[in-house]
């Protein structure tokens, strides 16, 4: 099966074991993928260590972790912007792929209109007050070729280890991701929050073709502390009433999204 949409894979030198982990889950589903080197959170650590005492402030407002992942996609999105392809695949290391994922890459006239970004990781709920909650999803606006159901988002969620973004989608992040004052999942799919969010207006595959591998946990962990962040004029009041009504009339529903493989 012929690949259109190229993938790309986040991993850092120092985790050989994890390319060769997600290479060996590619390699079974039919998915060729280019490795992009991670930029290293240490890195960055001791460029900010070299800052302060120099008498410079911290160089970003987030934390390093969520810096030194943004510094990473952006590299993966030019990297596919220096080519003629209409989408990528963006892959963190830990991501575990369905079978049914070449099927995806193979063709784009399934590609949602008036989106820039496809979502195929299991949604999370982002801040404590939805953390419980199930996501929330307009009804069907397309299906992947081997059929899975297109959602376009209502509310904000995170995770960003698997998706496909277009041309626009990726010139648009790069551009946020430059000076970012919020983690890469708040950037990308919290529609309350990002202004980046709301035009790229993500669409969920529901079930998820993706999911974070459980055993496996988080490189940037220890760079993910949190640093002050600006406070963000939330959606109106009146907007909030749009999406209760859109649920009343059932035209937004409520819709798992967990893993099939």
């Amino acid at each position: 099966m012929s690949q259109i949409i190229p993938a790309y894979v986040i991993n850092l030198d120092r985790r050989p074991d994890r390319w060769e982990t997600i290479s060996a889950n590619l390699d079974r589903i039919g998915v060729k993928a280019e490795r992009i080197p991670a930029v290293d959170a240490r890195l960055l650590e001791r460029q900010e260590q070299r800052r302060i005492e120099d008498g410079n402030d911290p160089l970003y407002k987030i934390s390093l972790g969520s810096a030194a992942n943004m510094r990473s996609q952006s590299t993966a999105m030019e990297s596919f912007l220096r080519t003629d392809a209409p989408a990528c695949l963006i892959l963190e290391d830990d991501a575990e792929l369905a079978n049914d994922t070449a099927s995806l890459l193979a063709r784009i006239d399934w590609w949602p209109n008036g989106t820039e970004i496809v979502r195929l990781e299991e949604a999370a709920p982002v801040g404590r007050k939805w953390r419980n909650a199930p996501p929330l999803w307009s009804r069907p606006c397309g299906r992947t070729p081997s059929g899975r159901a297109l959602h376009r988002t209502e509310r904000g969620y995170g995770g960003s280890a698997a998706y496909i973004v277009n041309r626009a989608g990726a010139a648009r992040t790069i551009r946020a991701f430059a000076s970012p004052a919020n983690n890469t999942d708040q950037i990308l799919f919290n529609l309350r929050t990002s202004p980046t969010a709301r035009a790229l207006r993500p669409v969920q595959i529901v079930p998820a073709m993706a999911r974070q591998r459980p055993e496996e946990s988080s490189d940037l962990a220890a760079w993910l502390q949190k640093r002050p962040r600006p406070k963000y004029r939330l959606r109106s009041l009146r907007s909030m009433s749009k999406v209760r009504l859109l649920m009343l009339l059932g035209l937004v529903s409520r819709v798992r999204t967990e893993y099939v493989p």
